[in-house]
């Protein structure tokens, strides 16, 4: 089954984009059971669409007010949550203080790509 990884960070932690990926991360994304990742930039740079009864309401910045931002997803297969969430933990380890990692199923088990 596969699961999504959301990675929260501190709102401060704006500055991503400017540095690598340290090592050690890396390495643990580079895992087989990491079947994709992608690093977002910060919160301020998102535009959220809602629908309000058929009309399109375009607003600058995230969905909600927060204390934390969605800094990346990562995808896993994992045989079951306890799987999901070792991963999680081994890559929780290796991310900067205040961070946090929300595990979730893909719907139908499955991410379906482009």
């Amino acid at each position: 089954m596969q699961y999504a990884l959301l990675a929260y960070a501190p709102v401060e932690d704006t500055d991503r984009a400017a540095r690598p990926v340290p090592g050690t991360l890396a390495t643990v994304l580079a895992q087989p059971n990491v079947t994709g990742w992608a690093r977002l930039h910060a919160d301020e740079s998102a535009t959220t669409l809602r629908n309000d009864d058929g009309r399109m309401l375009l607003t600058d910045g995230p969905f909600i007010d927060s204390k934390e931002y969605l800094a990346g997803l990562i995808l896993i297969e994992a045989g079951n949550l306890d799987g999901a969430l070792a991963i999680a933990g081994e890559l929780l380890l290796e991310t900067r203080p205040g961070t946090a990692i929300e595990v979730r199923p893909i719907l139908d088990g499955r991410f379906r790509g482009a």
